[in-house]
């Protein structure tokens, strides 16, 4: 049984089906910036004396078309893009939701391809504020898209920063879409004719097409990242310390219990380690050995200094043999002859053990 047809399977997966992309889009820009050139010549042989359909900077043409339908691809393939990073583990701060706003801005811009909103919305705010600012008023739109599309634009940089190709094609595409803009606004080339329509129609529809491409590459970066073939990006050296820092900033680490706990602490004053050691059990060197009656003593006085019993149990210490308690039975702190006694009377306990 053939496996069925999946969504993924509208990208591309290699990079010689993007260079396809690119070749055919490359050609039909080309194509139509050549229909455009020859329009004149062949627009004699008709009653009217125009061809609509070549005609760059009109509506309806085959210009529009190309534009619309690139772009409303690139908000589908967007769209994809958004299905898919919204399952990844990592993504702590939802920044998959940027694919969801680039879609719905690549969608937008595909209808105003068609429907020319942008003209509209010139003409309504030159009618508000009765200015039509630089040239024809397209500066209220080139400002307002500016705007949008620059926040957009700058979140997906950052979002696609670890897929090279994919960013280099989306910034691409920003400084075409920039180009087309200061040539529509007569920075660049200005009263030049026809040749200034098709460099502002070829910069917008080369635009339009790195776009798509850009869309396309990340989406088979996604793609190939989910099936394991390209690993994730390892994090930085600091954003591991940042990490153990929160970690151990949430609060002390659990004390253990058992040996690990009763070899952590240090012995009292005046015992040392078998070892040599103040705090961890273990031989000084290698093939050293310890007596097991100095252990067990060592052990016996470890637990006692914290407080627990023969069973590992927690006690309550004698208030009168604790050197480090602030009262004694008769409500006195104890003297420097009370501590010398205390700590006397330890040692020759310790002693006792020794011996034993």
């Amino acid at each position: 049984m053939d496996r069925q047809p999946r969504l993924t399977d509208l990208v591309p997966q290699s990079f010689a089906g993007l260079a396809a992309w690119l070749v055919a889009g490359a050609a039909m820009i080309g194509g139509l910036e050549a229909l455009y050139y020859f329009m004149p010549q062949m627009a004699a042989h008709t009653t009217d004396g125009r061809i609509a359909a070549f005609d760059l900077d009109g509506e309806g043409s085959l210009a529009v078309w190309f534009s619309s339908t690139t772009l409303a691809a690139a908000a589908g393939v967007a769209m994809i893009v958004y299905l898919l990073r919204k399952h990844r583990s990592d993504d702590y701060h939802a920044r998959y939701r940027i694919w969801l706003a680039a879609a719905v801005c690549w969608f937008g811009m595909s209808i105003d391809e068609s429907a020319s909103l942008h003209e509209g919305f010139k003409e309504m705010m030159t009618g508000l504020t009765g200015e039509r600012g630089f040239g024809d008023g397209s500066i209220w739109w080139v400002g307002a898209y500016g705007l949008v599309l620059g926040v957009v634009g700058i979140k997906l940089v950052l979002e696609m920063r670890e897929c090279i190709a994919s960013t280099a094609l989306l910034v691409l595409a920003g400084a075409a879409y920039a180009a087309a803009v200061v040539t529509q606004l007569n920075w660049i080339l200005p009263d030049s004719g026809a040749v200034g329509v098709m460099l502002e129609e070829g910069l917008e529809m080369g635009g339009n097409l790195l776009l798509l491409l850009s869309m396309m590459a990340h989406a088979r970066h996604v793609i190939l990242e989910i099936e394991g073939v390209v690993k994730p990006r390892k994090k930085k050296e600091k954003d591991k310390d940042k990490s153990e820092k929160s970690k151990t900033a949430d609060g002390p680490e659990p004390v253990k219990t058992g040996w690990f706990r009763r070899a952590k602490i240090d012995p009292p004053h005046g015992v040392s380690s078998p070892a040599g050691k103040s705090s961890d059990l273990e031989p000084a060197g290698k093939g050293a050995r310890v007596s097991s009656s100095s252990f067990r003593a060592t052990a016996e006085t470890i637990d006692a200094s914290a407080g627990l019993n023969a069973a590992g149990v927690k006690k309550v210490p004698a208030r009168f043999d604790d050197e480090e308690d602030d009262d004694r039975r008769d409500g006195r702190k104890p003297n420097k002859s009370d501590r010398k006694a205390l700590r006397r009377a330890k040692e020759t306990r310790l002693r006792g053990y020794d011996d034993e």
